[in-house]
């Protein structure tokens, strides 16, 4: 991340003041995406750049049209909200609110800007141009932000993971990865084998850890964030350990075990974190819910569990066959832990507790009016 050094006018008195932003490298973005990509120039609202050969080549609208990023044409200025890192872009003459920070404005003349910020506690509001105090400061879009820069569903290359991806949905950005080895080619915005792709990332340095965390050198133990993840223990000279991290094949999870830890069918694993994980790459997909008596699934999107739903009743889900079933499914993934069975024996005793002690009263009821009506 680059910091970005404003000069800043306030009063007489003059403020460096570091903004910590992401900054607009067509150059870099040119690399990531598909040949022929267009996207918005940040630094202008008429500005666009197209991306040939993995080269930026810059454009412009004509007279007072702004560039549209989703339709990736020019369209008149007031149909369209211009998010730039140069406010005076959208305003060349009067206040424009700073893009960065809540309760800082530009006076702009001739398309340049002098910077003002609002007094202690106050921010600036768009609507009044007028400092107003405890005025709510609303989430905004960075300008940098490729969900300001690029159309809807234009797949991006993650620059820190070979197999991973990046794509803007609805102002949000959502993160994909390849399944198994695949890797992630930018100019064909697609996973493809890892022989036919060149990629380097700069990892990071193995983790030092204490003993206690490894039993022995050799083993290998969970990550304790992912189903499929886990780290293998080596032994220093000094007695500490460093962790290596590595991730199970496609269809097994990790399970720690006395003999060091295994890879395993994941229908075999019970684990605590989102079961989705290398599920829904291609096409949404269900897995099995974790101590629930396998009578729930988890929708899976991307790898990410994106919603919930229980089979109907009396039958079980197999996240082998994706469906529900009458057949009873028992997979270890599953079933229900000792506290959750012992959990749900309790809940059941209470309730069939409080229906016979409702029955009772009810009993009770009905033979005070019986004999009421008797002695009558």
């Amino acid at each position: 991340m680059n910091f970005i050094l404003r000069l800043l006018c306030i009063g007489s008195a003059l403020v460096v003041v570091s903004t910590a932003t992401l900054t607009f490298d067509p150059d870099l973005i040119c690399t990531l995406v598909v040949n022929g990509t267009k996207m918005n120039d940040p630094r202008a609202c008429n500005a666009w750049v197209q991306c040939i050969d993995e080269k930026p080549v810059n454009g412009t609208c004509s007279g007072d049209l702004f560039y549209d990023r989703e339709t990736q044409t020019c369209v008149d200025s007031s149909s369209i909200d211009c998010i730039s890192s140069e406010p005076c872009a959208a305003e060349p003459n009067g206040f424009a609110a700073d893009p960065y920070t809540c309760n800082g404005y530009y006076y702009c003349i001739n398309g340049t800007g002098s910077h003002g910020t609002c007094g202690t506690g106050m921010n600036y509001n768009p609507a009044t141009m007028h400092c107003i105090r405890d005025f709510p400061c609303e989430e905004k879009m960075d300008p940098d932000s490729l969900c300001n820069i690029l159309p809807d569903g234009v797949f991006i290359k993650d620059t820190n993971n070979c197999n991973g991806y990046q794509m803007c949905w609805k102002s949000k950005i959502i993160n994909g990865t390849c399944p198994g080895t695949f890797l992630f080619n930018a100019q064909k915005a697609e996973c493809v084998y890892p022989q036919t792709v060149e990629c380097t990332i700069t990892e990071s340095p193995p983790v030092t850890v204490a003993s206690g965390i490894c039993a022995k050198a050799g083993d290998f133990i969970s990550d304790n964030e992912t189903c499929n993840g886990y780290y293998y223990c080596h032994e220093l000279e000094t007695g500490e350990f460093t962790l290596e991290h590595g991730v199970c094949p496609d269809g097994r999870f990790f399970y720690e075990s006395d003999d060091g830890g295994v890879c395993a069918p994941r229908s075999k694993v019970n684990c605590p974190y989102d079961r989705c994980v290398d599920l829904g790459n291609t096409t949404i997909q269900l897995a099995n819910e974790s101590d629930d008596d396998c009578r729930g699934y988890l929708i899976c999107q991307d790898g990410t569990s994106i919603g919930s739903g229980i089979c109907p009743t009396d039958e079980y889900f197999d996240e082998v066959t994706q469906r529900c079933s009458t057949q009873v499914i028992s997979y270890p993934a599953c079933e229900l832990s000792s506290s959750s069975s012992s959990s749900s024996s309790s809940s059941s005793a209470t309730t069939t507790s409080e229906t016979a002690t409702d029955g009772s009263s009810s009993a009770d009821s009905e033979a005070s009016s019986s004999t009421t009506i008797n002695g009558s």
